[in-house]
């Protein structure tokens, strides 16, 4: 669906992690937080608990929001 047929290729996993991203973003309606966290933690599990995200995806969260603020402006 993501158009990967190596995942090993560079250009392909990013293309097809950005493509992944889209989906999920489109899906959650632009909601950014929902986006990011079925993109680390899969969209069934935001589907069924999104309100109770892991420790480790309310990490990934706040590193990735962080990394977008820096790089963003």
């Amino acid at each position: 669906d993501l158009g990967v047929t190596d995942s090993f290729d560079p250009e392909q996993n990013v293309m097809g992690g950005t493509r992944y991203l889209r989906q999920m973003l489109e899906r959650y309606d632009g909601n950014l937080d929902s986006a990011l966290a079925a993109y680390n933690w899969g969209p069934g599990n935001v589907d069924k608990k999104g309100n109770h995200l892991p420790r480790e995806t309310r990490a990934y969260l706040v590193k990735v929001k962080s990394f977008y603020s820096d790089f963003v402006g």
